[in-house]
């Protein structure tokens, strides 16, 4: 199995690309309007984004690169005598030798990239924001967002590699944003709002995700006019249909993540949750990016673990490439990103030490079978979807 993959690496690697692409990545066979920034568009009964030079293009990154490019205690810079230049070199190099076309859309933030491949910028909220708890129906409120945001986006506004606008990670939308709410003092706007509603208290969570994201959208037009607002990084089956309809009104694509709510597995995992992506795309109508997924695999023989049974390298792969297949023919998904390239992820703890969640060891040398898998899958997927767009 591994000389087969070895082989189909080899193979692609000396043929490279199966279609032409730009310098965004987009598939040069697809035609659009150029427009000199990214967007999205239906062709052919699947969603795509549009490069700033008018072809499709689908996304296909990992996150989390930056933490290990800050120190020359990196076991990455290590391996090139601490020669940050010919480490940017071979890291850029190994990423594209995976059939990636995108940068991160998950800080910590590798800059060397940003300048190379597609991207997703963050913007944070302003202080006073802690756990989603603010009034969205209060002016005073609503001008210190709109400056904050507007600051914020003014940073990368009229930068091409840019794909969009994601606010912060895995919104609260449920009861503790409700007892906000309801705590809130006699006369606050959010107080006389919630004390005149009519419906239940989904309802009444969906009213305030349709002014929260009227605002934020208005805040990203005016900071950068020219980008695509993705809105918060929402988490599979994690918010009411009510906020999902609301946030379908005003993102240009929903940004979500691959939690599977169950006890016996961790956070993202390597089913794709085909119904669940389903359900985003009907409620919001809208073109999805999905920020996180993995596939954790052990370092050693297969175990079990009180979240599940973690697979062998083998297994993982074949899994992510499942993933991977299965994400880019959703008519509704533009892009999949890894969590996350290179290193240790905070969740691997759960494993002792004994399995990891990405493509690269520390050192940023591949992990040589899911490696090969995930480049062949990452080729073939986009291929077929490019070839389904291009057809007359």
């Amino acid at each position: 199995m591994k000389h087969t993959l070895t082989i189909i690496t080899a193979l692609l690697l000396a043929s490279g690309h199966a279609f032409g692409t730009d310098r965004f990545g987009g598939a040069t066979a697809i035609k659009r309007q150029a427009t000199g920034f990214f967007r999205v568009e239906q062709i052919n009964g699947r969603w795509m984004f549009i490069t700033p030079e008018g072809h499709g293009y689908l996304a296909l990154g990992a996150n989390h690169i930056s933490k290990f490019m800050q120190s020359q205690s990196a076991p990455l810079l290590k391996r090139f005598g601490d020669d940050r230049e010919k480490a940017d070199a071979a890291l850029t190099q190994t990423i594209r030798d995976l059939g990636l076309n995108a940068g991160e859309a998950y800080g910590p933030f590798w800059p060397k990239l940003q300048t190379q491949m597609p991207w997703v910028a963050n913007v944070s909220y302003p202080q006073g924001a802690a756990n989603f708890q603010f009034d969205v129906f209060d002016p005073k409120w609503q001008a210190k967002l709109r400056a904050h945001i507007v600051r914020e986006c003014k940073a990368i506004t009229g930068n091409p590699f840019v794909i969009g606008v994601a606010f912060v990670d895995q919104p609260e939308w449920g009861r503790k944003r409700l007892e906000y709410f309801r705590s809130l003092p006699e006369g606050a706007p959010g107080k006389k709002r919630l004390q005149e509603h009519q419906g239940t208290d989904e309802d009444f969570l969906g009213v305030i995700a349709d002014a929260h994201y009227a605002q934020l959208k208005a805040a990203v037009r005016e900071g950068a006019p020219k980008h695509l607002f993705l809105g918060e990084r929402f988490v599979l089956r994690k918010a009411p249909d009510s906020v999902l309809k609301a946030v379908g009104k005003h993102v240009d694509v929903f940004c979500t993540q691959a939690l599977i709510l169950s006890r016996h597995r961790p956070p993202e995992w390597q089913t794709f949750q085909r119904d669940g992506w389903d359900h985003e795309f009907k409620l919001t109508g809208k073109p999805m990016l999905v920020i996180d997924w993995a596939a954790p695999f052990s370092l050693g023989e297969a175990f079990d673990s009180e979240h599940g049974r973690i697979k062998t390298e083998a297994e993982a792969a074949e899994d992510s490439a499942k993933w991977i297949t299965h994400a880019l023919a959703h008519p509704g998904i533009v892009g999949v990103f890894r969590c996350q390239l290179i290193g240790t992820h905070g969740n691997d703890r759960w494993f002792e030490g004994k399995a990891k969640r990405n493509y690269l060891r520390d050192d940023g040398t591949p992990f040589p079978i899911m490696a090969a898998r995930v480049r062949e899958a990452n080729q073939a997927a986009l291929k077929v979807a490019y070839d389904k767009a291009a057809a007359r």
